[in-house]
């Protein structure tokens, strides 16, 4: 079981602790309502140092990146970030990503716990095929056991950022970043997040007393100083620390798409489109056409032959809380199945994501959600699930 650098913290700290994509994680601290509402309220953190972090460094690594994943990696200016897609060859998603130019020819792409495993492998795969047929100037390197990564979410992350860093982030674009400095400890900072909601992320290094390679192990130097300083200095503005329980409602109310859930390969190797694509997932504003990238060809098939099924995020009208798995239905006839589901700690109601055949995902479709055996109405909807003058990064002030 992978852990992170602080886990001893939240092993203190936390009243559930459990597996999550082959991570020790906490899932809650106080409930995950009280630790939602936080951060949609006020302001909560989060330790995301299980995401990966790998690097691309070298004169063609850029190149290289605008071939492995979806969109223009070439745009943004240092140090920003690019939110991309990496593909099978058949089209579908093998993970999302968020690709920042650090400057002088080095990228870090940030990734899913539970893909930079298989990343790593697929890129190192690609760089010795490309290799054979000529040099290339690149180094690849697997970073995330290294990396430490905190996220500080909510109305109040902005207060909490001028007061430990002097900035102020609304004057970042979303996805740019700064270096900034904490008591000595340099770190980037980047305007990002997984919850709909304004706030930053901070990455450094530090050394990991649970390194699967054990002479990098390590008594962390950075890592529970800086945790517990965002904390201190949040107190004021009631900051709560949050697990992946509340990160997960979050991420749903804000109708973002899970890797593993909205998104994944199956790999189906008897066809030459696999699934899920980005087409049926709704992230064509991720894709940058006038380039050549990895599932492009699979994705112009796809568009010529239509789209077997097309994500839709709903709200439940008669009660009851959808859950992964279970089947959607319109007026009796089997239309799809919900791939992601939860009841809203700020709405109070059932709300979820279902792939369903794509002339009934648009909103204002009227559809049956089978729960326990039983169907139950639901709406077709457009995301958020909340109000976005009331909340969410750009609420009305």
């Amino acid at each position: 079981m992978k852990r992170v650098h602080i886990f001893d913290w939240h092993r203190e700290h936390a009243k559930k602790v459990e597996e999550f994509a082959g991570w020790e994680m906490p899932i809650w601290y106080s409930s995950i309502k009280e630790e939602h509402l936080a951060v949609r309220n006020g302001v909560g953190i989060f330790d995301t140092s299980h995401m990966g972090e790998i690097f691309f460094r070298g004169k063609d690594a850029l190149e290289f990146l605008q071939y492995i994943t979806t969109n223009d990696i070439s745009k943004p200016p240092a140090i920003s970030g690019t939110y991309t897609l990496v593909l099978n060859e058949r089209g579908a998603v093998k993970d999302e990503t968020l690709v920042f130019n650090m400057g002088d020819d080095e990228y870090m792409m940030i990734c899913d716990s539970d893909a930079f495993e298989k990343l790593y492998a697929w890129f190192t795969t690609i760089k010795r095929g490309i290799e054979k047929f000529g040099k290339l100037d690149l180094e690849i390197e697997n970073k995330t056991y290294d990396y430490v990564m905190f996220s500080i979410q909510g109305p109040k992350a902005r207060d909490l950022a001028k007061e430990l860093f002097g900035i102020d982030i609304n004057d970042l674009w979303w996805f740019k970043a700064t270096w900034v400095e904490l008591d000595g400890i340099k770190m980037l900072l980047s305007r990002s997040g997984y919850t709909g909601e304004n706030g930053f992320e901070v990455y450094f290094e530090d050394k990991n007393p649970y390194h699967p390679d054990e002479s990098k192990r390590g008594k962390p130097e950075k890592a529970l100083y800086v945790w517990e300083k965002i904390l201190e200095a949040g107190e004021k503005y009631g900051i709560k620390p949050a697990g992946l329980g509340a990160r997960d409602t979050l991420r749903l109310e804000a109708g973002y798409t899970l890797y593993g859930n909205e998104t994944k390969e199956k790999q189906l190797l008897s066809t030459d489109i696999d699934e899920v694509t980005p087409l049926q997932a709704n992230l064509d504003f991720a894709l940058f056409w006038d380039k050549e990238f990895i599932g492009k060809e699979a994705l112009l098939k796809q568009k010529e032959r239509g789209l077997p099924s097309k994500m839709v995020h709903f709200k439940m009208v008669d009660r009851g809380i959808p859950r992964e798995g279970y089947r959607v239905y319109k007026d009796g006839e089997l239309i799809g199945e919900v791939t992601s589901g939860t009841s809203s700690p700020l709405l109070g109601i059932g709300i979820g994501i279902a792939f369903v055949k794509p002339e009934y995902a648009v909103p204002g479709v009227e559809i049956e959600v089978e729960i326990r055996g039983k169907p139950k109405k639901a709406l077709t909807v457009a995301p958020p699930f909340y109000d976005p003058k009331k909340y969410g990064a750009f609420r009305e002030e």
